[in-house]
């Protein structure tokens, strides 16, 4: 007997199974699992992201930097995080690479291998890999330097930094630096004001002013910033190539806000030529969602592709998005071709090969009429993370619009769709959820122009917890907007208004979660956030709070030892990190024993009602960003508690018997490893 594909359902995610087939399961189905938290999508663990930096590929890797406040939701002192990947799609967070420094914090800037050795950096047989990052302090914006010799595991800056002082100009940075060959020089772009400026160097370090571009060149609708300048060939012929300058753009874009621009033609190593018109603007993105992409360095020319992903928000809103426990995201990583269209040689856009690695099993369909009664042919589909490939024919007489509803639920959807007479895809969020945090954020439909290609349109869209991304007709137009739906909105349609449409095909693949195991380590199970922000990160799980924060675990003890490894950050305040037993599942009730970097103190103290008594305390000095191990065994009524193994405190007290066990952050960031509690 013939088997029929069975749908089933799984968690978060669309998956489809034939009969007697088992699911993959993720190993840690709580990890990454937050409202909104993208599945497959680049996101930190905890706290802040925007641009991503230092994009290079070496030995089997390829590093991923980014933007990153590590103390907050929004933006802040800027640091470089650090994510590695050996495919693109699973990623490996790493500790922070480069932190705020005399010459500033840590602005946008780009990462190469030094092949030959030209900064003499090298120490081993390891390549050094070099970034080149733009410093501010209060303002004031220069260009400095640093390297690793492990690949990428730690940095040393250049003692001689800054090694381009600021000329005297209010906006100087995001330099992108690349090896130009016929030149035998290092080239770097950097953005000022609303201009690109060209600088040469032999060696990275001592760096000449070369040229100028974007006086009168495309839009000046805001500050332009992340520039970019590589070379492709036309059409996949490699005797004709061009060069591209991406740009982006920090307001005035087409959709509004931020977004970004690029121009085709010459560069001959100085100095680059745009060939277009000089008023003619060609968005990368149609969307309200995507910015300061660039490309990555050093792919190796047995790929040849190059590559990039950007950062998916927009300056309009982009500290207030309803996320927790962190806030921005990364698109998907592209591919960028350049192609001869109607209108000129353009830039397209496709979604990275590698991705086709994490679909879930496929449902297609052929040859189907949409007409307005169509709705129930996805009925039965269910799913909040998933990729859709399809394609319409293009007749006179048709439906006047027609398309997709994803992220269906009570009064919601996201509208993925295409107007025939104007030739104009679309997406429309106006229904998608949340919108009331900004009014910048609902402002209708975002409409990218697109010709129907022998008469057929095609849709290739990427569907997370909290975006959508849309290639029109492989990737000749983009539109990247961000969603936020109830977790609830899982529905999905294919809808036409107005009249009937053909649909060609159309195949709908599910998308695995590629986050795995939470890195933090502990017997106790059931944690829930009473208050503050809590995240499991590389170092532990992590709580931040202005005032007290507290998580608790569903685990409960009488007598016991109770212990974690605690480390409290240097960043928003010089507080303290506690243990917290024998407390009521809101900690309005219980004990904790902390240590507190503010005061320089071990403390046993309680809380009855949610008043704070001081039951006995050690003075010793607490140094943020230094781990210390900190036990308690408690025994009837009397509590022993020891500092990295030394006893502290000895006292009694017979307030509470019994109780859950948790953790407490007070007015700081700090991180808790290896929580053990033995009974």
């Amino acid at each position: 007997m013939r088997m029929k594909k069975k749908l089933v359902q799984m968690g978060a995610m669309l998956m489809f199974l034939l009969p007697g087939a088992l699911p993959v399961e993720a190993v840690d189905p709580s990890y990454y699992d937050e409202d909104h938290r993208p599945q497959y999508h680049f996101t930190p663990e905890a706290n802040w992201m925007n641009d991503p930096n230092g994009m290079v590929y070496y030995a089997g890797e390829y590093h991923l930097f980014y933007q990153y406040h590590p103390y907050g939701l929004q933006w802040g002192p800027m640091h470089w995080g650090h994510a590695v990947s050996k495919d693109l799609v699973h990623w490996k967070h790493l500790p922070v690479a480069l932190h705020p420094d005399e010459n500033g914090t840590i602005f946008s800037g780009s990462a190469v291998v030094d092949w030959n050795n030209t900064t003499g950096f090298q120490t081993g047989a390891e390549k050094p890999l070099v970034a080149v990052y733009t410093q501010d302090r209060e303002g004031h914006q220069v260009q400095s330097i640093a390297y690793s010799n492990d690949k990428g595991r730690t940095w040393k800056k250049y003692p001689g930094n800054p090694v381009i002082p600021n000329p005297g100009k209010k906006d100087f940075r995001d330099p992108k630096v690349f090896w130009h060959e016929e030149t035998k020089k290092w080239v770097m772009v950097l953005a000022a004001g609303d201009r690109i400026l060209i600088y040469t160097s032999p060696n990275l370090k001592e760096w000449v002013y070369a040229s100028e571009f974007g006086e009168g060149q495309g839009s000046h609708g805001g500050v332009w910033e992340c520039p970019d300048l590589f070379e492709l060939p036309v059409d996949g012929n490699p005797h004709q190539k061009k060069w591209v300058m991406q740009v982006s753009v920090g307001n005035g874009a087409v959709s509004g806000g931020s977004g970004m621009q690029y121009f085709v033609g010459d560069f001959n190593g100085t100095a680059f030529k745009n060939e277009n018109p000089s008023s003619q603007v060609l968005w990368t993105d149609y969307g309200k969602d995507f910015y300061a992409a660039v490309t990555w360095s050093d792919i190796p020319s047995s790929d040849g592709r190059r590559l990039w992903l950007g950062w998916m928000s927009n300056w309009q809103y982009a500290n207030d998005v309803p996320t927790s426990p962190w806030r921005g995201a990364a698109t998907i990583p592209r591919q960028l071709e350049l192609k001869t269209l109607s209108e000129g040689i353009r830039v397209v856009q496709t979604p990275i090969r590698e991705l086709h690695s994490i679909r879930g099993a496929f449902r297609e369909w052929n040859h189907k009429v949409i007409s307005p009664a169509s709705g129930q042919l996805l009925a039965g589909l269910s799913g909040d993370a998933y990729e859709i490939n399809a394609e319409f024919q293009i007749n006179s007489g048709m439906a006047s619009e027609f398309g997709f509803k994803v992220r269906k639920g009570d009064d919601q959807y996201t509208k993925i769709g295409y107007h025939p007479n104007s030739a104009a895809l679309f997406v429309d969020r106006s229904q998608s959820g949340r919108a009331d945090f900004h009014p910048g954020f609902n402002t209708g439909k975002q409409t990218a122009p697109l010709r129907p290609v022998n008469g057929k349109v095609k849709m290739r869209i990427f569907v997370d917890r909290s975006s959508v991304e849309v290639f029109g007709n492989d990737g000749q137009q983009v539109i990247t907007d961000i969603i936020l739906p109830d977790k609830s909105s899982k529905g999905l349609e294919v809808y036409a208004s107005n009249g009937f449409v053909k649909l060609n095909s159309l195949t709908i693949h599910p998308i695995n979660k590629v986050w795995g195991q939470s890195p933090f380590t502990s017997n106790l199970a059931g944690w829930t956030t009473v208050n503050g922000v809590w995240a499991d990160t590389i170092e532990g799980k992590q709580g931040r709070s202005d005032g007290d924060s507290f998580i608790t675990s569903s685990a409960s003890g009488t007598d016991f030892t109770y212990e974690s490894d605690i480390l409290i950050k240097d960043g928003n305040g010089r507080g303290a990190g506690a243990l917290v037993f024998r407390a009521d599942q809101d900690v309005k009730n219980g004990y904790l024993a902390n240590v507190d970097a503010k005061h320089d103190v071990v403390k046993f103290f309680k809380f009855e009602n949610g008043a704070a008594t001081v039951i006995a305390e050690h003075q010793t000095p607490i140094d943020v960003n230094r781990k210390y191990h900190l036990k308690t065994v408690a025994d009837g009524s009397n509590f022993n508690i020891y500092l990295d193994g030394r006893l502290v405190i000895d006292a009694d007290d017979h307030t509470f018997s019994n109780g859950r066990f948790g953790l407490n952050v007070w007015e700081a960031t700090a991180v808790f490893q290896n929580v053990y509690a033995n009974q």
